[in-house]
C-alpha cells in the first residue's frame, strides 16, 4: 500500500496553488484530516465557547444548511477521514430497489446544534460555565449507541451467514465435480476407443483425465486382442 503522507508537506497548508491546497488535504495523516473535519456551530454554542468553529465528533447533533437535504437535522453517526464527509442518522436517500442508505455531506454544509462531551477534554481550553447547556442528550447518545451495537452484530450475523452459504456451494460444487467425474467414466466406450489403431488408442487414453486401463484391456482382449497394446495396457494396468 503506497503511504501518501509521504507525499505531503506541512508548508502547504499556507500555500496559494490550488493543486498544492488539494494536496495538503488528500494526503495529509489521520491526526491533520480530523482538524480539517470541522463545522460552525450555532449562537447559542459560539456565545458559549466564544468561538465559530469546533472539530466534528460522533455523537455531535448537527443540521443540514445547505443542499437538497437542507433542514434535516440529527446525530453524527460516522465519519470518514479520508473522503472528508459526515454522515448523519435520518438523512437517507432510497435506492431504486428501495433499499435506504445514508448521505455524505460536506461539514461545511452543516451546522453543530449540541456536542457530544463524554470526552470533557474536548472543550476544557474554551472554559464553557454551562456544559449542560451545550451538550447533546443522554438519550440521544444512547440510542446511537445501541444502533451501532445492533450495526455491529448485523454485520456479524451477515458475515456469518456468507461464510457458510460459501462452504455449502463448495461442497455442491465438490458433488457436482464427482458426479460429472463418474458420469463421464461411465459414459466412456472403451470398445469404441480399443477398435482404432494402437497409435490412436494411446492418444485416446492419455486424453482421459482417469482412464481406465483395466476396461480398456477387456475390451481389447475381447475385440482384437492385439499383443503389443494388450501387453503395454497390462503395463498400465500394473503401474
Amino acid at each position: 500500500m503506497v503511504d501518501k503522507t509521504q507525499n505531503w508537506s506541512n508548508n502547504w497548508k499556507s500555500s496559494t496553488n490550488p493543486s498544492k491546497q488539494r494536496k495538503y488535504r488528500d494526503n495529509a495523516p489521520l491526526h491533520v484530516k480530523d482538524k480539517l473535519i470541522s463545522a460552525n456551530m450555532d449562537n447559542e454554542l459560539r456565545d458559549e465557547l466564544e468561538t465559530r468553529n469546533i472539530t466534528v465528533r460522533t455523537g455531535d447533533r448537527a443540521k443540514v444548511m445547505r443542499g437538497d437535504h437542507k433542514g434535516g437535522e440529527g446525530i453524527v453517526n460516522k465519519i470518514d477521514r479520508d473522503t472528508g464527509v459526515v454522515f448523519i442518522k435520518g438523512i437517507e436517500h432510497e435506492r431504486q430497489d428501495g433499499s435506504k442508505s445514508q448521505v455524505p455531506i460536506r461539514p461545511s454544509n452543516i451546522q453543530l446544534t449540541a456536542l457530544n462531551v463524554d470526552d470533557l477534554t474536548r472543550i476544557e481550553k474554551y472554559d464553557v460555565d454551562d456544559v449542560e447547556s451545550i451538550k447533546v442528550e443522554e438519550e440521544e447518545l444512547e440510542a446511537l449507541e445501541e444502533e451501532e451495537e445492533n450495526e455491529m452484530m448485523q454485520r456479524m450475523q451477515d458475515q456469518s451467514e456468507t461464510a457458510q452459504e460459501d462452504e455449502e456451494d463448495d461442497s455442491e460444487e465438490e458433488v457436482e465435480t464427482e458426479e460429472q467425474e463418474e458420469t463421464e467414466d461411465s459414459e466412456t466406450d472403451y470398445s469404441e476407443i480399443v477398435s482404432e489403431n494402437i497409435g490412436d488408442v494411446k492418444d485416446a487414453l492419455n486424453n482421459l483425465e482417469e482412464p481406465d486401463y483395466e476396461a480398456a484391456l477387456e475390451a481389447e482382449k475381447a475385440g482384437k486382442n492385439r499383443k503389443t497394446l494388450v501387453e503395454y495396457l497390462e503395463n498400465q494396468v500394473e503401474e
